[in-house]
């Protein structure tokens, strides 16, 4: 029987998922992810996903990337804030339910290892992946390994405290990058903006307060909205200097920023570049580019199908 890879990115909101045969991509996917209803739920969902995409094939193996904190060697995802998750079995699960072996790791580790094969980092052996949605988090290439950690949590930026009076942290911990810089940051700061300017044209473009999110902020600082703008600006501005320190000590070739919050580009780019310049050091910052992804939300799965393939071989 033909044989396929399959690769599913798990996102709090949506799970996208591709299969590959012969190193060509078939089929690829994108079906709600259904949190409220439990990891049972989600997981059969991902399950029928690997399946439909498979479209009658043998899955030879399913790569996963799952956002939150796991234990690679028992195949539990330990935690994840945004699916609601603790220690839940994934790849016994899903083994179970396809019947194909499961190689599974954080999904921006994931991401970060699909821009290694298919994307800006081909080649590059010293590179950050930052992905700045929701959350942020990275994955950390240093002489082409990725960097781990005993516990396989290494590379969470997004958690590294750069205002300690700055805004609660869903860390438990207060003025992270993720409270400052993240896309729930600029809806955040975007809503109270939006509440403490009527003018604004954020109030014009959302029909509730509640409806304020980081795409729409960012569209009205397009437009040309000051108050939008200046959100934008601090948000991005707080970012380079997260990503400063990241230049400073690890000294990357390249950084490349993923997430929903690259598609701002150069509105990104900029403020970033300018505090990389500030604060990082010259020998560090003469030797680095900073890029936002060429692969988008198609990272994930191109990392995830990598993650398939590399498990195969062994």
């Amino acid at each position: 029987m033909e044989t396929v890879l399959v690769g599913i990115d798990l996102g709090g909101t949506n799970a996208q998922g591709a299969a590959a045969l012969d190193g060509k991509i078939i089929r690829q996917e994108k079906i709600p992810t259904r949190s409220q209803l439990g990891a049972e739920a989600v997981l059969d969902d991902l399950a029928r996903l690997a399946l439909e995409l498979a479209g009658g094939r043998k899955i030879a193996a399913l790569g996963l990337g799952v956002p939150g904190l796991l234990d690679l060697e028992r195949g539990l995802c330990v935690f994840s804030g945004n699916l609601g998750w603790d220690n839940v079995p994934v790849k016994a699960k899903l083994e179970e339910k396809t019947g194909a072996p499961v190689f599974m790791d954080n999904d921006v580790r994931v991401a970060a290892a699909g821009e290694l094969a298919r994307g800006l980092a081909q080649g590059c052996k010293d590179f950050i992946y930052l992905t700045v949605g929701t959350g942020i988090g990275s994955g950390i290439f240093i002489d082409g390994h990725l960097l781990r950690g005993p516990r396989w949590s290494a590379g969470e930026v997004g958690h590294m405290v750069l205002d300690p009076q700055g805004p609660d942290c869903t860390c438990g911990s207060k003025g992270c990058l993720e409270a400052l810089a993240s896309a729930t940051a600029i809806a955040r700061e975007g809503r109270a903006a939006a509440a403490a300017n009527p003018d604004s044209i954020l109030n014009t473009l959302a029909a509730d307060p509640r409806d304020i999110d980081a795409a729409l902020v960012f569209e009205a600082a397009a437009a040309g909205d000051a108050v939008a703008a200046r959100v934008v600006e601090t948000a991005m501005t707080w970012l380079g200097i997260g990503v400063a320190n990241l230049v400073n000590i690890f000294n990357p070739r390249l950084v490349v920023i993923g997430g929903g919050v690259s598609l701002a580009g150069e509105r990104l780019l900029a403020p970033v570049r300018t505090q990389v310049e500030r604060y990082s050091m010259p020998v560090q910052r003469e030797t680095v580019s900073i890029r936002t992804s060429a692969l988008g939300d198609a990272a994930g799965v191109a990392g995830a199908l990598e993650l398939a393939r590399r498990g195969l071989e062994g």
